[in-house]
C-alpha cells in the first residue's frame, strides 16, 4: 500500500466471504521529498543488490566500479558514484541520462541486468538525489533498530504462508516501515523459506529462525510450523528439576509428546560416557542394578560420585585441551605435556570458570614456569588471538568483520581492530631455559624457542585495515566490571570478558556443556551465538545462564544439574508425537562416541591393555599429552580426534563415514585388541564352561546391559557352526585336489614343449651371428692390448712424477684432526665418535643443533673444515641422514684460551669468512652458512649425495694456545632429517688462502724423512699419488672401458628372456592355495573353536550402533 496525495479513505480488505475496513490518514505528501542517501538511496541500491558481495560490493568491485560491502561507508560510496572517473556514473544536468539509471534499468547493456523499472519508486528516489546534486547528509538521520513482526509467529498448517513486516526505528525517534527493502531470510529453509517481499512459505513441520537486516541492524525471530496435531492429548510430565518444567512449557507450546525416561543400565551406561569418558565395568553395572533404592535416588548418588572423579578430570580434561590447542606443534612436547598438565589440575581443582578464563588471558611469565601462558605462544599476533579469543569464550565468529562490517551481525570493521588491540602489546621473548631448541619453521616462518616468557610491553598498536590508522584499544559492547588502576590491556580485557554482566561469557559456556550432555546445543553450533541463529528455548539458556553466574561459574554444579534434570534422563526412544523433534529434547539423541572415548571404551570392554607408542602401556586416549601421539594405523585421527589447531568446535567429527567404518570393521586397533591373548573375554573362555553365561557377559562387558533370551538363543549355534563349516571346507579343498591336479599336468605338458621350441630358436639364432661375434672378439682383444701397452709406457714415467709430486707438497695446507671432549644434539640425537675420529649420530631426528667441544694445543690457527663423510648405514648413503642431502643452516665458532678455561669464563665468538665447499647446491652455498641468519638456508650438497664433502672457513683472527677450547655449534633448521649424519673437524696453522689439503695419514708420512720412510710407508705414498694422478687415472680407465663386456645381442638377449619365461615352472591354482590357506586357519580355529566364537560375537558387537552411540 502505498499513499498518492494527502487525505482520509479507507482500507477495504476481503477474503474467503469475510470483509474488514481500516481508516488511512495521509499527510505530509505536499512536502517536496527531499532524498537522503544514508536514508533513502543507500536502501535501494542494497536491495538492488548493486553492493552486494557478488557485485560492486566484493573485495575489488566490479568491472572498475566498487561500492562498499552492503553500504557500510556511504562517503566512499557517494564518491563512487558522483566523483570516480570524472563523475561519469551521474548527469547532474538530466539526471535521466545517467549511467547509474540507465545501466540499472538496461537501457544500456549491463552485466547486472535491469534492476529496477523506469516508472518504479526506486528509479523516482535516485533520480530525485542526482537531481539534487548527490548530497551526502552526514546530520541526517540513522537506523537504531529494526523490529520483526510479528514475533514468534505459529502457523497451524503446513503450506501456509506468513507475511513478515520489518519496521525500522531512527535515531531522531521516527519510525518507518522498510519491508520493501530489508532482507529477510530462514535458517532453515527445509522447513520455510522467504521472497524478496518478507512473505514466509512453509513447508514442513518444525522451527525456523528467520532474519531480517536493514541497514545495518538486525532483528530475529523463531516461526513455528504446527503441522496436523489434531489427535495430540497434553499429558503433564514429571520435574526433577526447574529446567525441566522449561523445557516441558516448550513442548506444550509445540505439542509434542516426551518419551519415557531410560532404563537404569541405559542411564549409567550414558552418564558415565557423558562423565567421565569410560563405560561402567560390569561389577558397577551389576552393583546399580541391584541397588534397591529408588531409581532416581540412585542416579543422582552415582552422579555425585562420577563427577570429580579421576576419570571425570581426565576426560574433561581433555575437552580443553582441545579447545586450547594443546599442540606439539605449537608447543613441542614437553610444552604440551605441561599445559596439559596445568588444565587436569585445574579441572581437578574445580577453578571456577570465570577465574580459570581470567588465568589464561593474563597468563604472564615463561611458558614452561607458568603454563597457561602457552595461549599466547600458540596464537602469536593480535588478531588471530582476537578471533580465537570470542569464538572460544564468546561463541562469537569475529573473522568476518575483518575487512569490512559483519555482512549478518552487529560487529563492524571497527571494532575488529578496537578489541584486536588489547592484545597488540603481548611480547614474546626466547627464554634461557629453552637452550638451543626449537619448534616449527618452513620456508615462509622461521621456528620458536621452545619456551618463551610472555609480557606486556609499554607500547604496541595495530593497524586498522581500512584506515591504515593506529587504532585504539575499545570493547564492542558495554560490561560492568572492575579493574585496578595501571591495569594491563590484557587484564582489561580479562575483566570485561568474565564479567557475569557479560551476556556472551556465561551464556556460551552455558550452552556449550549442555550440547555436550544432550547432543544438541540451545544454540547450534556450539560456537555461534548470532542473531540469526537463536536459541531453540531462550528461557531455558536464560536460567541456566542465571544460575551458573550465581553459583559463581561452579561448572561442577552446572554439569550436575543438567544430568540429574529428567530431560537428560530421557530414552531415544521416539513416539508418533517426538520422533521429528531435533531440538526441543522430548527423547535423547544418539551420540556416536568421540575417538578418544571409542578407544578408551574398546580396551575396557575387552579387558585389553592400552598400547599407544610414546606413552607407558595402560596410557588412556583422554589422557594423551599432546594430540601429535598417534596409533600406528591413525585411528584416533580417522574416527575424528580434533586437530586442535583451532578453537572451532568443527575440529572434531563424530561422522561414520567409509573411513571409519573400515577402521573399525578390518582395522588393526580393534583386531589387535579382540585378539590380544591376555585380554579379560580371552580369559573367560577358560573359566566359562557355559556358553549361554559367555554371551550374557560379553553382553555386559560391551553393550553395558543383560543380554535378552532372544539374543541368547539366537547365538549360541554359532558355537556349532565352525566344525559343520570345517567340514564342508575340508569337502571342497579334497575334491579340488583332484582337479587341480589334472590342470596342473595340463599346464606342464604344455610348458615342456614351449621350452623345447624357445631353446631350438635360441641355438638357431647363436649359430646364424657365430661369425659376426668372433670378429667382435678379435677387435676387442685387439683394443684391450693397445690400452695396457699405452698404460704399460705410462707407468714408466710414474717415478720421476711421483717424484715431483712430492717435492711440490711443501705448501699444501695441513689439517689437524680435532676429537671432541663433549657432544650434545638438542634434538636429542645419540652423538658418538668413533676411531677415526668421526662423529656418528643416530637416534632421535629433528631440527635443533650439534655442539661440538674440543681442547687444542695448536698456537695461531688461521682456518678450520669440516669433513661431512658418507656412510651406508644412512637410508640416502649420507652424509645426512635422511636422503643424504643436509642443510647446515649456521655454523659458530667459540674459543676459550687455557688462562681462563673455567666455570665463569665468557668464551669468544670467532669471525669466520672466505668460505670454500668442494660443492653446493644452486641456492644453497656454502657462504649461507656463515651469514649469521639461523634460518632454514644454507649450506647443502644435493644432488651429490652419497659421497664426501667438505667445506673450509678462514678465521679473520688466528687464535691458539696449548689447553685452549673450541666449541663448534652445528645449526640444522630446514627439516627433521637434513641434518648431518656422519662429519670430521679440522684446524691448520697453514698460511691462508687455505685449501683443503690432503689426508692427515698422507701428510704424516710425507713429513718422514724420504730415506727413513719403510716399504708400508713408500707404498701408501705411491697408492695415493697413482690413484690422484690425473694420466694414471685416464690410462686406467681406457683399460677398464676396453675390457668391458659387449652387450648381448638384441635378437639373443630377446630370445633368451623368452626361454627364462617359459622355463618358470607351474604356479601354484589360486583357488587351491585359498582353500589350503582357509583349511589351515579353520584348523586353528578348532582348536580354539569357543575363543574364535567369543571374538567374534565381541566383534560383531563393539561395531553395533549400541556400543558405537552414547544412547
Amino acid at each position: 500500500v502505498r499513499p498518492k496525495r494527502d487525505g482520509e479513505s479507507h482500507l477495504r480488505i476481503a477474503h474467503g466471504g469475510q470483509v474488514t475496513e481500516i481508516p488511512v490518514v495521509v499527510s505530509g505528501r505536499e512536502v517536496a521529498f527531499d532524498p537522503s542517501f544514508i536514508r533513502d538511496v543507500n536502501p535501494v541500491i542494497a536491495k538492488a543488490g548493486c553492493n552486494g558481495g557478488s557485485c560492486h560490493g566484493s573485495k575489488d568491485g566490479k568491472n572498475g566500479f566498487k561500492l562498499s560491502l552492503r553500504g557500510y561507508d556511504p562517503i566512499l560510496d557517494v564518491r563512487a558514484f558522483s566523483d570516480d572517473h570524472a563523475g561519469r556514473r551521474v548527469n547532474f544536468a538530466d539526471a535521466d541520462d545517467s549511467l547509474m539509471l540507465l545501466k540499472a534499468t538496461g537501457a544500456v547493456p549491463h552485466e547486472g541486468g535491469q534492476r529496477f523499472a523506469l516508472d518504479s519508486e526506486y528509479y523516482q528516489i535516485i533520480h530525485d538525489w542526482i537531481a539534487a546534486g548527490c548530497k551526502l547528509d552526514h546530520q541526517g538521520p540513522t537506523v537504531s533498530r529494526i523490529e520483526l513482526f510479528p514475533k514468534n509467529p505459529m502457523v497451524q498448517k503446513i503450506g501456509d504462508q506468513q507475511q513478515l513486516r520489518v519496521t525500522a526505528y531512527y535515531d531522531d525517534g521516527s519510525t518507518r516501515d522498510v519491508t520493501a527493502e530489508a532482507f529477510v531470510s530462514s535458517g532453515d529453509t527445509e522447513i520455510a523459506t522467504c521472497n524478496d517481499q518478507a512473505l514466509v512459505s512453509t513447508i514442513r513441520r518444525g522451527e525456523a529462525p528467520l532474519l531480517a537486516r536493514y541497514e545495518g541492524a538486525y532483528a530475529a525471530t523463531t516461526m513455528t510450523v504446527m503441522g496436523d496435531r489434531s489427535n495430540f492429548r497434553w499429558e503433564e510430565p514429571e520435574i526433577f528439576h526447574p529446567l525441566d518444567g522449561l523445557v516441558a512449557d516448550k513442548w506444550k507450546r509445540m505439542k509434542i509428546l516426551a518419551s519415557d525416561i531410560c532404563t537404569d543400565a541405559e542411564f549409567l551406561r550414558r552418564v558415565s560416557l557423558d562423565l567421565i569418558g569410560l563405560p561402567p565395568t560390569v561389577e558397577q553395572l551389576m552393583s546399580f542394578l541391584e541397588d534397591e533404592r529408588d531409581s532416581r535416588t540412585k542416579r543422582e548418588a552415582k552422579i555425585d560420585e562420577l563427577i570429580g572423579s579421576e576419570g571425570y578430570v581426565v576426560h574433561w580434561g581433555n575437552r580443553w585441551a582441545d579447545l586450547l590447542q594443546v599442540n606439539g606443534k605449537f608447543l613441542g612436547k614437553d610444552g604440551a605435556a605441561t599445559f596439559r598438565q596445568w588444565i587436569h589440575d585445574q579441572v581437578e581443582k574445580n577453578t571456577p570458570y570465570d577465574e580459570f578464563v581470567h588465568q589464561i588471558l593474563t597468563a604472564s611469565g615463561s611458558n614452561k614456569e607458568n603454563p597457561p601462558a602457552s595461549y599466547f605462544k600458540i596464537l602469536r599476533t593480535p588478531a588471530e588471538t582476537m578471533e580465537n579469543t570470542t569464538q572460544l569464550f564468546l561463541a562469537t565468529r569475529f573473522n568476518c568483520n575483518k575487512c569490512h562490517d559483519h555482512p549478518f551481525e552487529r560487529w563492524t570493521q571497527d571494532q575488529y581492530y578496537e578489541l584486536a588491540a588489547f592484545f597488540a602489546r603481548v611480547d614474546l621473548k626466547a627464554d634461557p631455559a629453552a637452550g638451543d631448541k626449537k619448534i616449527g619453521g618452513t620456508a615462509v616462518e622461521g621456528s620458536k624457542p621452545l619456551y618463551e616468557i610472555i609480557s606486556d610491553k609499554e607500547s604496541g598498536e595495530v593497524v586498522h585495515d581500512r584506515t591504515q590508522q593506529e587504532t585504539p584499544p575499545s570493547f564492542p559492547y558495554a560490561v560492568s566490571y572492575e579493574v585496578p588502576d595501571g591495569a594491563s590491556r590484557r587484564e582489561q580485557l580479562a575483566a570485561w570478558m568474565t564479567s557475569p554482566d557479560n551476556r556472551y561469557f556465561a551464556r556460551s559456556y552455558v550452552n556449550r556443556i549442555w550440547g555436550y550432555l544432550t547432543g544438541v546445543g540451545l544454540i547450534d553450533p556450539l560456537d555461534d551465538i548470532r542473531a540469526g541463529n537463536p536459541p531453540s528455548n531462550p528461557e531455558l539458556l536464560e536460567y541456566l545462564t542465571r544460575d551458573f553466574i550465581e553459583n559463581d561459574f561452579d561448572a561442577r554444579k552446572l554439569i550436575a544439574q543438567i544430568c540429574k534434570s529428567r530431560t537428560y534422563q530421557l530414552s531415544i526412544a521416539s513416539n508418533e508425537w517426538n520422533q521429528e523433534d531435533r531440538i526441543n529434547y522430548s527423547h535423547a539423541v544418539p551420540r556416536r562416541l568421540p575417538a578418544e572415548v571409542l578407544y578408551d571404551s574398546i580396551q575396557q570392554a575387552l579387558g585389553s591393555t592400552a598400547r599407544i607408542p610414546g606413552v607407558p602401556e595402560g596410557t588412556r586416549a583422554a589422557a594423551l599429552p599432546d594430540v601429535g601421539i598417534q596409533l600406528k594405523d591413525g585411528f584416533l585421527t580417522t574416527l575424528g580426534r580434533s586437530a586442535r589447531e583451532s578453537a572451532c568446535e568443527c575440529e572434531r567429527s563424530d561422522a561414520l563415514g567409509l573411513d571409519s567404518v573400515m577402521a573399525l570393521v578390518t582395522g588393526p586397533t580393534v583386531d589387535q585388541s579382540i585378539s590380544d591373548a591376555g585380554n579379560a573375554i580371552t580369559k573367560m573362555v577358560e573359566t566359562e564352561p557355559d556358553d549361554g553365561k559367555l554371551i550374557e557377559e560379553l553382553y555386559l562387558r560391551i553393550l553395558n546391559r543383560p543380554a535378552t533370551s532372544a539374543e541368547v538363543d539366537a547365538l549360541l549355534p554359532i558355537f556349532g557352526v565352525l566344525e559343520d563349516d570345517h567340514l564342508a571346507l575340508k569337502q571342497e579343498y579334497e575334491l579340488y585336489q583332484d582337479e587341480a591336479s589334472q590342470i596342473v599336468e595340463q599346464l606342464e605338458q604344455v610348458r615342456q614343449t614351449d621350452i623345447e621350441d624357445a631353446r631350438g630358436e635360441v641355438v638357431a639364432y647363436e649359430d646364424e651371428i657365430a661369425p659376426r661375434e668372433a670378429e667382435l672378439d678379435r677387435k676387442q682383444q685387439e683394443a684391450i692390448a693397445l690400452a695396457l701397452s699405452e698404460q704399460e709406457a705410462y707407468s714408466k714415467t710414474v717415478p720421476e712424477k711421483f717424484l715431483e709430486w712430492q717435492q711440490g707438497q711443501e705448501s699444501t695446507t695441513r689439517w689437524m684432526l680435532l676429537k671432541p671432549q663433549n657432544l650434545s644434539a638438542s634434538n636429542g640425537a645419540t652423538m658418538q665418535l668413533e676411531d677415526d675420529g668421526a662423529v656418528f649420530v643416530s637416534g632421535e631426528t629433528g631440527m635443533g643443533t650439534y655442539t661440538f667441544t674440543a681442547s687444542t694445543d695448536l698456537e695461531a690457527m688461521t682456518a678450520i673444515r669440516i669433513e661431512a663423510l658418507a656412510d651406508p648405514r644412512f637410508t640416502g648413503g649420507g652424509p645426512g641422514r635422511g636422503n643424504g642431502n643436509f642443510v647446515l643452516s649456521e655454523i659458530q665458532v667459540d674459543w676459550t684460551p687455557a688462562a681462563v678455561a673455567d666455570a665463569t669464563s665468557e668464551p669468544k665468538r670467532l669471525a669466520l669468512h672466505n668460505p670454500k665447499a668442494d660443492f653446493s647446491q644452486d641456492n644453497y652455498d656454502v657462504s649461507l652458512s656463515i651469514d649469521g641468519k639461523i634460518d632454514n638456508t644454507g649450506w647443502a650438497i644435493a644432488p651429490k649425495m652419497g659421497s664426501d664433502h667438505q667445506a673450509a672457513y678462514e678465521l679473520k683472527e688466528s687464535i691458539g694456545g696449548v689447553g685452549s677450547t673450541l666449541s663448534f655449534t652445528f645449526h640444522h633448521n630446514y627439516d627433521a632429517n637434513h641434518t648431518f649424519g656422519r662429519f670430521r673437524v679440522w684446524a691448520t696453522t697453514s698460511q691462508v688462502p687455505v685449501d683443503f689439503g690432503l689426508p692427515q695419514n698422507i701428510a704424516e708420512t710425507l713429513d718422514v724423512e724420504e730415506n727413513q720412510r719403510s716399504e708400508e710407508q713408500l707404498a701408501l705414498l705411491l697408492t695415493y699419488f697413482t690413484d690422484s694422478d690425473p694420466g694414471s687415472q685416464e690410462h686406467k680407465k681406457k683399460v677398464a672401458e676396453a675390457k668391458v663386456s659387449r652387450p648381448v645381442d638384441p635378437g639373443l638377449k630377446t630370445l633368451r628372456e623368452k626361454l627364462s619365461r617359459v622355463e618358470v615352472p607351474v604356479p601354484a591354482i589360486p583357488k587351491l592355495v585359498r582353500l589350503k590357506r582357509a583349511m589351515q586357519l579353520s584348523e586353528q580355529q578348532l582348536k580354539n573353536q569357543r575363543v574364535t566364537v567369543v571374538h567374534d560375537i565381541a566383534w560383531a558387537l563393539i561395531n553395533s550402533p549400541a556400543f558405537l552411540f552414547n544412547r
